[in-house]
Parts: structure tokens; C-alpha cells; sequence
């Protein structure tokens, strides 16, 4: 049994957020945090440490590594060798026997350099295509690799492992483990990506801002959105979402996943999603009476920077894509190759139906950044991180649409869910509640429960709370409505340790989640709710399993 330690915290009165940190919190001010000027694994050894011996809860990656376990490693030569070598000291360090696999081919992470083109687009359609010409509810001979998030896989997963050999492990970084538990891929891929403040930020920092959110959330009744870019929507929070959320919904049933992101327990609604992972709309699933309705408007997809893509809605679903250019292109042609299919737990057929609305929470994760020594040089260039990679930062939102609720059927018949993002950076998400106020939980990219007087209490234990609350890295927003890098400076080694806001050493950065409420949703049960039979015979007499294609009323 891991051990797993829970404190209870008394927080001090504050009068409220300074007036400092109120400056600082201008999101419409572009700014990047220091660089630090990397010159040997040594710098970066520290900070892989903490990552390996800290929880895995939610979107915060961490292996719980308490030395002497049986790990294997597995990369991708797109990650600079300095931090596999990172990895791979601290693993030894804490005295782990190490396995070490390198792959060519790309992450599957939103890290460093993913792109995509139109060959890309023109791949996933074809195989789509391919894919829906055959029947529905029979896996297919040929592993296209849909039913999850995103696309299918365009290359060979490589290097497998057996059921047996897995179990020589005890632990797997990098994916790959076929018998679940816990695994996962390392999203750093630079040197500076590694070293950087929000690889480590306090988990209990986040986990209170995270607590702050669900309670104003819980509470929602209305909901209006906006945004610096175009966005303008709303839609009503009903009462029966908090149904499918707690497995007492008569006609939708969701499968709890096989990991911490199973966050799905029945009468537990009040942490309706994973840590880290604040869900502004319901997830999963599609009542007939849900709402949104409006647009929303932005650049940043999974595949990177597209051109301005606007998203119209009405009824929960798409229906209208403009602009985008091939990522456009490729998501209007995934609807259409859809539109009739009736996917388990949907209130009508298609594939347009948003699901997810998310906010980050960490104020220290970082995007793409101008640093003038590092323009071009291989594997190192901030310029390079992906626009997809500070979607965990706090305030940044990015909408998920398509049919996830039914991913278990979608996985175990290789069938496209057309799970595709826009994200967004500097929303404004106000919430009308049961209660009668109103709440601004998100200011132009802020996410206002960070001002909350107990979160920094919270935030001064490890420091100057101005300091360890404020956004390091925002883009910049031009004229015309565009995204550019900030511009950032690259400092010493010795200057930036000298800068973060908290120690390095501070024991509390080895996290360990520390509120009792969370071990409903991350506690040694990390149980299966939804068997995948159970799931699909629930369908199956409510006779939307076997799937077809139908004609909508």
C-alpha cells in the first residue's frame, strides 16, 4: 500500500490580493518568465527527481518513485539527451533498476514541435474513410489507433510490450503498459522545458485552487463566455449533467477510466473531473436538452498555430466550422463522414457535440518564447514548444468536442470519436449560480481563485505570494487579434535558482496529495467503475448497441 499523508490546513485572513499582484495580473500584458542557461545535466537532475518521487494526480504527471523499484524508461529521440540522462541519474540515485528504451518516432505528448500539415489531414480522413466502410461494431483486422483523444496513430507504435513482460515493472515512464496502473508519458522534451518553474509548482497550491473552482462550478446554473479573440457563447449547467457525472443517470452511462483520471464515482460530483483539469462545461455524454449555443474563435489546435478558426454552435453541437485552414478542412470533412452515426450516450447522431471546456490551473507553465541565443539551435529553441503545451497554465482553456463519452466503444471497435481542440488564452467565463450571484471565475486568461484570500496564505508559506501566484508566461494578443511568443531572457543557472519563487529544496515540492475528499478520486482504489461489458450491455438494451447510421427527427 502507498502511504499518503493528509493534513488538514488552517488558512490565515487576508485582506485580499495585493495591489502588486493585481498589476502583475494583467492578461493582457505579454510577458515570459527567465530563462536559465542550461550547461550540463547536473542542473537538471534536481528537477527530474522531484518529478519521479512526486503523485501522479490528474494532468500533474509524477511516478511516486520511493526508491528501488523496477522501472522501465522509454523516450523519444525528439527529447534532447540531457534530459534523458536527467531521468535516468535520478532514477539511479533513488536507487531504481533501470530499463531504457529510445524511439525515433515522435512523443504523443503536447510538448516540443508537434505540428501538423495538410498530408497529416488528408491521412486521418483517408483512414477514417477506410475505417467507416466496414462495420461498426466489429473490430476491424487493421489497427487504425482511434477511439480516444485526438487522431488515430499515422506511424508504427514501435517497440510493445506483453502482458507478462510488463509485469516485471513497477513502475513505467513513457507509456506502454498494458495492464494499466500507473504510466505515463513525460511531456518534457528540452532542457528548459525540464528546468522550468512550473515542472514543480506546489501540488497543494494547485489542488486549493482546484477546490476553490468546483465549488463555484458546482453551483453553476448559467454560464456566459467571451473572449479577446471573438468568442461569444453560453449555455445552462442542468442538473441532469451532475447525473451522468455521478452513474445515476437512467439513459447515459460513461466509463470511468483505468488510472487517476477516473474521476467518476457514483454521488461524488463535486470533483467531476481530474486535478489540474477544471471542466467549464459538462464532460461526456449529451442530455437532449442542452444548450450551447454561439461561437467560439481562436488559433491554437492540438496540431499547433492555425489560421483564425471559428467555431459555431447550437444544441451542445457544431455547426459551422470557418476558417482553419487544413485543420478547418479536416475537421468540417470528420463531421460530415459522421453526422448519421448514432454513438452510444448521445442525444443525436454526430460527432460535433462539446464536451470539454477546461481550464489549467498551474501560473507558472510555459508556451512558446523568443530567446535570442536559442533561435534555431536544435531541440532547445523555445520557439519551438508547442501552442498546445500551456493549456495546463492557469486561466488557459482549451474546448474539446466530439463523442469521448463513448470512447470504450470507440477503442474497443477502432472507431473514430473525433475528439478535436481549439484552444483559447485570454476568456472571460462568468458564472450565474443556483444562489442567485454572479461570478467572474475567469477574467480575460485569470483565473480568478487565485486571489482568493486562503489560496495565498497558502502560496506564502512557500514564499512571497505576489511571486508564487503570478502568471509567468502570456502571449502576445496584436492589434488584429493574433498570437505571437513573448519575448524572453535567458539568465545564468545560478541567477534563476537564486529567482524561483520557492525553494528547491522545500520537502513540499516531493508532493504527496494531502486532502482527504481526494482520495475518493485518487486513493489506492483507483477502481474501474464501468466494467466494459457493463457499459455496453447498459446500451444494448437501451438499443443504441449495436451501432448504425440513422436518420435524425
Amino acid at each position: 500500500m502507498r502511504r499518503r499523508a493528509v493534513m488538514g490546513l488552517i488558512f490565515a485572513t487576508l485582506a485580499g490580493p495585493s495591489l502588486a499582484l493585481q498589476a502583475q495580473q494583467d492578461m493582457t500584458q505579454a510577458r515570459a518568465p527567465l530563462v536559465p542557461r542550461i550547461t550540463s545535466v547536473d542542473q537538471l537532475v534536481p528537477f527530474a527527481r522531484l518529478v519521479l518521487q512526486r503523485d501522479f494526480i490528474g494532468q500533474r504527471l509524477g511516478w511516486n518513485i520511493k526508491g528501488g523499484e523496477r522501472v522501465l524508461f522509454s523516450t523519444s529521440s525528439r527529447a534532447h539527451p540531457w534530459v534523458t540522462e536527467a531521468f535516468i541519474r535520478a532514477l539511479r540515485e533513488l536507487n531504481c533498476e533501470v530499463d531504457v528504451v529510445i524511439r525515433d518516432r515522435p512523443m504523443a505528448v503536447l510538448g516540443f514541435g508537434q505540428t501538423g500539415n495538410e498530408e497529416w489531414a488528408s491521412q486521418v480522413i483517408s483512414m477514417m474513410k477506410e475505417r467507416l466502410d466496414q462495420d461498426f461494431n466489429k473490430k476491424p483486422e487493421k489497427r487504425y489507433g482511434f477511439g480516444s483523444s485526438g487522431g488515430p496513430m499515422l506511424r508504427n507504435a514501435g517497440i510493445g510490450l506483453t502482458e507478462e513482460s510488463a509485469k516485471y515493472y513497477d513502475v513505467i515512464v513513457g507509456g506502454g503498459n498494458p495492464i494499466g496502473g500507473l504510466s505515463g508519458v513525460h511531456a518534457w522534451t528540452t532542457p528548459e522545458l525540464l528546468a522550468s518553474v512550473g515542472t514543480i509548482y506546489p501540488g497543494e497550491i494547485m489542488d486549493l485552487i482546484d477546490a476553490k473552482a468546483w465549488a463555484i462550478i458546482r453551483n453553476a446554473e448559467r454560464v456566459e463566455i467571451t473572449d479577446l479573440q471573438g468568442s461569444d457563447a453560453s449555455f445552462t449547467w442542468y442538473p441532469e449533467w451532475w447525473e451522468i457525472v455521478e452513474g445515476t443517470h437512467p439513459e447515459i452511462k460513461v466509463p470511468g477510466y483505468e488510472s487517476t483520471f477516473g474521476s467518476l464515482r457514483p454521488g461524488r460530483s463535486e470533483y467531476a473531473d481530474f486535478a489540474g483539469h477544471i471542466g467549464g462545461t459538462p464532460r461526456y455524454g449529451a442530455i437532449k436538452q442542452t444548450d450551447f449555443k454561439g461561437k467560439l474563435t481562436g488559433e491554437i489546435t492540438q496540431r499547433g498555430l492555425v489560421p483564425k478558426l471559428t467555431l459555431w454552435h447550437d444544441r451542445g453541437e457544431l455547426t459551422k466550422i470557418e476558417g482553419g485552414d487544413y485543420y478547418g478542412d479536416l475537421w468540417r470533412e470528420a463531421l460530415d463522414l459522421t453526422k448519421d452515426i448514432q454513438y452510444p450516450g448521445y442525444a443525436r447522431p454526430g460527432t460535433g457535440w462539446i464536451m470539454e471546456f477546461a481550464f489549467g490551473t498551474n501560473p507558472k507553465i510555459i508556451g512558446p518564447m523568443e530567446v535570442e541565443e536559442l533561435k534555431g539551435v536544435a531541440q532547445r529553441d523555445p520557439m519551438e514548444i508547442s501552442w498546445g503545451f500551456p493549456r495546463d497554465r492557469e486561466g488557459a482553456l482549451h474546448a474539446g468536442y466530439g463523442t469521448l463519452g463513448a470512447s470504450w466503444w470507440g477503442m474497443l471497435m477502432d472507431m473514430p470519436v473525433n475528439h478535436y481542440h481549439l484552444h483559447l488564452m485570454f476568456t472571460t467565463y462568468i458564472v450565474h449560480t443556483r444562489d442567485g450571484r454572479s461570478v467572474k471565475l475567469v477574467d480575460r486568461g485569470h483565473f480568478t481563485v487565485i486571489d482568493d484570500p486562503e489560496v495565498r496564505a497558502l502560496a506564502a508559506k512557500y514564499g512571497d505570494p505576489d511571486e508564487v501566484l503570478k502568471t509567468d508566461w502570456i502571449p502576445v494578443l496584436t492589434e488584429d487579434g493574433k498570437l505571437r511568443p513573448p519575448k524572453a531572457r535567458l539568465v545564468s543557472y545560478d541567477e534563476y535558482i537564486a529567482n524561483m519563487p520557492f525553494r528547491m529544496d522545500d520537502p513540499r515540492l516531493t508532493y504527496e496529495y494531502s486532502h482527504p475528499h481526494l482520495d475518493v478520486l485518487y486513493g489506492e482504489e483507483r477502481m474501474q467503475y464501468y466494467k466494459p461489458e457493463e457499459y455496453l450491455e447498459f446500451y444494448r438494451k437501451l438499443g443504441q448497441i449495436p451501432v448504425k447510421r440513422v436518420t435524425e427527427n
